[in-house]
């Protein structure tokens, strides 16, 4: 066990992974000293609690150093593993991005949420680690193994928690809650749609702009767009089945994987992987479809723009035709009638009925009583 008094003399060892994210070096770093990461944590930085924070989202220079001073890493390498140097390789502020990583949910010891992996990967590694875009939410599989995600334990069903494991598990394949192995999953393929999604959201954020219905646009204005697409979708996928949200996705001949998972009202970084999975893909299609199919499929429904987005949303330049297209469309309701029509005196057989439901629920008003 390390103690305090050692810290001057103590070196790390354990040397850091190109793609690995900085919680995923702490954790191993831990494990290879005969630790837990709470141990090596708080001999390394004494009067800050670590774990209470989201570590992968950057360290300041003062703590940085403290890193530096213990093992053979530079700065820039320790930087390259937070999602803080995601935002200043591709010039994008912390705005555009946060609503997009994926929420761990740390206080203290305790987690709401946790990490995703793909077992493939960790199980060709030499030392298995967490990659850093394993964090991303729009992340819902890999592009080697052509597998979905795993956000739970295949034994116990918990969230992935690494940061919680011990000195005896001594890898990050181990699950932190039942300590079995994470890499004995039933391995299935990820949905095609949701993987081209994550393809063309990694290529857009790398090359600094974004093509939408044959349009160069930029990557800010296309992010809306997949805000607004989400919106629907998961109003359409938590209404009725014979609601026009599903009716509008049918006739657009949009598959939707997972049909069988309720909807939650989480936010899009909260939600499960399968979830994620399911409305990529739903996305990933109607950025496909023509606008002039969209407007028109839309129109034959008799569906206008709150249909598909809440009024106070302001849209993109992209998106006003189809708001121009659809703002005039309005629901047919039955004109209202005549005031002159209420007064008119009611049939006998209408007050009886009336008065046999006052009489009932004043009934039910004493027996509450």
């Amino acid at each position: 066990m390390i103690s305090a008094t050692e810290i001057h003399s103590w070196f790390i060892p354990t040397d850091l992974k190109q793609d690995e994210a900085l919680s995923s070096w702490l954790i191993r770093a831990a494990l290879d000293s005969g630790c837990d990461p709470l141990s090596l944590t708080g001999v390394l930085w004494p009067k800050w609690r670590i774990w209470s924070v989201d570590v992968d989202r950057g360290l300041s220079a003062e703590q940085v150093q403290v890193l530096i001073n213990t093992t053979k890493i530079d700065e820039s390498q320790f930087n390259s593993a937070t999602l803080r140097n995601f935002l200043i390789k591709y010039n994008l502020d912390n705005q555009t991005l946060d609503a997009w990583y994926l929420v761990l949910g740390t206080r203290n010891r305790k987690h709401r949420g946790g990490w995703q992996y793909c077992p493939e990967c960790l199980s060709e590694d030499n030392v298995a680690y967490f990659r850093l875009p394993w964090r991303f939410a729009w992340h819902t599989g890999c592009i080697k193994h052509n597998q979905h995600l795993h956000d739970q334990c295949p034994h116990c069903h918990n969230a992935i928690q690494p940061r919680r494991l011990e000195a005896p598990d001594q890898v990050m394949t181990c699950c932190s809650i039942c300590k079995k192995s994470l890499l004995e999953v039933n391995k299935s393929l990820v949905d095609c749609h949701a993987l081209a999604f994550q393809k063309i959201f990694d290529q857009f954020l790398e090359q600094g702009c974004a093509t939408y219905q044959d349009k160069l646009i930029s990557v800010t204005d296309w992010l809306t767009v997949i805000k607004l697409f989400s919106q629907f979708i998961r109003k359409a996928l938590a209404g009725s089945v014979n609601g026009k949200g599903w009716a509008f996705l049918e006739q657009l001949r949009i598959q939707v994987p997972h049909p069988e998972l309720i909807s939650n009202g989480l936010a899009v970084n909260q939600l499960p992987v399968t979830e994620r999975e399911r409305l990529f893909s739903c996305i990933y299609q109607l950025l496909i479809i023509p606008q002039e199919k969209f407007i028109e499929t839309a129109k034959s429904l008799n569906m206008n723009r709150s249909s598909f987005w809440d009024k106070r949303n302001q849209l993109p330049a992209i998106l006003r035709p189809v708001e121009e297209q659809l703002g005039s469309i309005y629901r047919n309701y039955p004109p209202k009638r005549a005031l002159v029509d209420t007064l008119k005196p009611k049939s006998k057989e209408t007050v009886i009925r009336k008065f046999l439901r006052l009489k009932r629920n004043l009934h039910l008003v004493r027996v509450m009583q």
